[in-house]
């Protein structure tokens, strides 16, 4: 294989590079080379299809187990070079000519995701495949699927995560019994984000968001400007979005984040994000951070904005420290609405989370990132009743706090002892 070198030497494989790879792998013969394919996603041009590739291919190269090419960009440059285009349609004898002869590899994954027919956003035709090749008897079809999604986000967290749990061998995971309660205090409870439709504001602010974005805290209108959608129409005049604009010297760099207004949580409960987001190009995430009000001089960035509510007898060093962050990895087509939803318990070993609130942030070259219907409602209320949760300084360490100051004071009267002996 000449454009595309297959190459793991991490494995201690020697590869030949005449008339393709042949693999002579010692000890490492028994472990299989996967090639994942791009999928299919004519919608877009196949952008969104290269992403889901690029994922399973990072997914599989964690996780470890299987011979891989070095990137998707090896496989991408060798079908390019050699005109393959692996579809679900494609009969399995030709897809077994493509991944043992032209690849000398045993196990394939392609498939397709495609726009369904009729649906403005985020739902989704899904099809998957991945087949084992050199099994005895013939191909061995290891995860098959097609499906239509109701979100974007569950192609990775769904059905992506079935076909590794197929390949690896793992017992798939039951499906998590739906909570109707919890359901209902998403349908029917209050967002705890005020201003989260974007659709009110003043002097360009949008309300209950901050009035600086960026690591420079800049005013609005410049990296963050909040805005109408272009070609949308509502009694408002526009459906109002947040829209991130910025170049490579800051998307490759420190990126561009901007806050919504604290608001309260509850240490224990459970709670649901949701947004929806529209990017060019940039990598998206959100990050929820929680707070507790504490005697220190160390200040939170942008606390200025938000300040802690006047209350008497409150130390008037009194500040938000954050003591809990939840990540999250927002993952879609480029240039369309995607949806993201996702749930996170707020804790912490020795401080308790009281305030909350959301970071949106954009990354990784230069480009356009919108985002619209910002959502955090509480879903489950925390556990009543029970013991005091025990105070330590991380959840890494099983000493509690009360057990290093007992630890301290036998140490102090221990030294206390010896140096009265001494003066003896």
């Amino acid at each position: 294989m000449t454009n595309s070198n297959i190459r793991a030497a991490y494995f201690g494989i020697v590869i030949s590079l005449i008339g393709g790879a042949s693999f002579a792998a010692g000890d490492e013969a028994a472990r299989k080379v996967v090639i994942p394919f791009d999928f299919v996603s004519k919608f877009d041009g196949g952008r969104y299809g290269e992403q889901v590739a690029d994922s399973i291919w990072t997914k599989l190269n964690r996780e470890g187990g299987f011979i891989l090419p070095d990137s998707m960009q090896e496989v991408r440059d060798f079908c390019q070079g050699r005109r393959l285009t692996p579809t679900p349609d494609l009969p399995l004898e030709k897809m077994k000519k493509i991944v043992r002869e032209d690849f000398d590899a045993q196990i394939g994954i392609w498939g397709s995701v495609e726009r369904a027919v009729g649906a403005e956003s985020d739902v989704y035709d899904l099809a998957i495949k991945c087949v084992d090749f050199s099994a005895a008897g013939g191909p061995k079809t290891i995860y098959e699927v097609k499906a239509r999604t109701k979100t974007v986000s569950e192609i990775p967290h769904v059905y992506v995560k079935a076909m590794l749990d197929a390949l690896y061998g793992r017992k798939p995971v039951a499906p998590p019994v739906v909570d109707s309660l919890a359901e209902e205090k998403w349908i029917d409870g209050p967002n705890l984000v005020v201003g989260g439709d974007f659709e009110s504001g003043m002097g360009g602010v949008p309300k209950g968001w901050s009035k600086t974005a960026g690591q420079k805290s800049e005013p609005l209108g410049k990296l963050v400007k909040w805005t109408s959608e272009q070609g949308s129409q509502s009694q408002y005049g526009g459906n109002k979005i947040v829209r991130f604009t910025f170049g490579a010297a800051v998307g490759d760099n420190e990126g561009v984040m901007y806050y919504s207004d604290y608001f309260p949580v509850e240490e224990g409960a459970k709670y649901r994000f949701q947004c929806r987001f529209r990017s060019d190009g940039p990598a998206v995430k959100v990050f929820l951070k929680c707070s507790d009000e504490t005697n220190t001089e160390y200040r939170e960035e942008n606390a200025k904005d938000s300040p802690l509510p006047k209350s008497e007898g409150r130390d008037k060093n009194a500040q938000r420290r954050e003591v809990y962050r939840c990540q999250m990895n927002l993952q879609g087509p480029k240039n369309t609405w995607n949806t993201h939803t996702e749930d996170f318990t707020p804790r912490h070993t020795k401080y308790t989370p009281r305030w909350g609130r959301v970071m949106l942030y954009a990354y990784l070259g230069a480009g356009q990132v919108d985002f619209d219907d910002v959502m955090v409602k509480q879903i489950a209320p925390a556990p009543s009743g029970g013991s005091p949760k025990e105070l330590k300084h991380s959840s890494a360490t099983k000493t509690t706090l009360k057990e290093m100051e007992e630890n301290e004071r036998r140490s102090k009267e221990a030294k206390a002892a010896e140096k009265g002996e001494r003066k003896k």
